[in-house]
């Protein structure tokens, strides 16, 4: 076996073109992220094991203040590799410097949240799937040492499509009044417009999808929104990339929905949008979803992920529906794996903590 080494990059273009060739990276582990997490506390640092000067995992680890408890160390949808052999191989290993890290920095746990989950029906399993419910990569973390915690920061049921089946593939898995949907928006004269961060008009659409969004929020009666500082960076860092795109859906000369798309090399997404109640009965929602879909399968991407969808939830049943009317394959992610470094400090971030946010939560009811 060839020597692992354990390092800390400083090379954005070694990192991304390492996460842009993984099924398992994404946006998220992109180097450009880590700077957008900046301006919401979080500070980036980056390791990777090498074979042979040659990266086989990496990690983009977010380290944040938790105040008397010290630090908490968190891994978004990672780490990442290239191979379940690679992962196997390196993890330990990977462990045990990131763990002497997370001790020097003063860190109580370290929590990953790796792109790994299962298929809830398993006749939708296809080729590019296949990574995100490989059984023997999550057997690989557990035998590492992370336990399951039944928490997630990143959305536990998503939907994903394989774009490499055809154009007339993916329309066939929707529903019916789906794929009536987007021809009717099509046929009612809605016009779908992209902008890449290094638009001369970037700034203005901005504003104009944060505008959305924050019609959304007061529609959804509180829908918790990113500041717009974060949407700014994310423009900005993301400028000299196609990673980050605006779609808008305009009718009639007005913009009434707009989304953020985002994609690596294997993946792409649309996890923000926003929308207003204008023109509803034109569907324009339905066309600006699927030209994402047909923009990242343009682009040569593996997969489009939908995001999150809630299964269940009468107060996200329209968001949740529309989404599955597209049809794709479900799976129901393992969320976060944890590491404790601290064995107190964890046990009152995990056992005390929430029990006091629910006393508190049903106080505030009761008054």
């Amino acid at each position: 076996m060839k020597e692992l080494v354990f390092k800390q990059i400083e090379d954005k273009n070694l990192w991304n073109t390492f996460v842009d060739n993984s099924p398992w990276g994404d946006i998220l582990q992109y180097w450009q992220w880590g700077e957008v997490k900046k301006t919401e506390g979080w500070e980036p640092l980056r390791y990777a094991i090498f074979e042979a000067d040659k990266i086989i995992l990496a990690a983009q680890c977010l380290i944040k203040e938790a105040g008397l408890l010290g630090k908490y160390l968190y891994i978004a949808h990672g780490p990442v590799f290239q191979s379940v052999d690679d992962l196997q191989k390196a993890l330990p290993f990977f462990v045990e410097h990131v763990s002497r890290v997370a001790k020097r920095l003063g860190c109580f746990t370290i929590e990953i949240e790796p792109k790994l989950g299962y298929l809830i029906d398993t006749d939708k399993l296809s080729k590019n799937i296949e990574p995100f419910v490989d059984e023997k990569a999550i057997q690989i973390f557990y035998d590492a040492g992370f336990a399951y915690t039944g928490r997630n920061m990143q959305p536990k049921y998503k939907l994903l499509y394989d774009l490499e089946k055809t154009e007339q593939e993916l329309l066939s898995q929707m529903k019916k009044n789906t794929r009536y949907n987007i021809n009717y928006a099509q046929k009612k004269g809605v016009i779908i417009n992209r902008y890449l961060p290094n638009s001369n008009v970037i700034s203005k659409k901005l504003n104009e999808f944060y505008g959305l969004l924050k019609e959304m929020q007061a529609r959804a009666a509180g829908y918790p929104i990113r500041p717009f500082s974060t949407f700014a960076a994310l423009v900005a860092e993301f400028k000299e990339t196609n990673a980050v795109e605006i779609f808008e859906a305009e009718y009639e000369k007005e913009v009434i929905v707009m989304n953020i798309s985002e994609r690596t090399k294997y993946w792409a997404s649309s996890f923000y949008a926003g929308s207003n109640r204008k023109h509803a009965n034109v569907k324009a929602s339905y066309l600006l979803r699927w030209s994402s879909v047909m923009a990242a399968k343009d682009s040569g991407c593996k997969v489009y992920d939908f995001w999150g969808i809630i299964p269940g939830s009468k107060q996200h049943q329209g968001y949740s529906d529309n989404k599955l009317s597209f049809g794709g394959a479900r799976i129901d992610h393992i969320g976060i794996l944890a590491l404790p470094v601290n064995q107190i400090r964890f046990l009152i971030w995990t056992k005390i903590l929430p029990i006091r946010n629910l006393l508190y939560s049903l106080f505030r009811k009761s008054k």
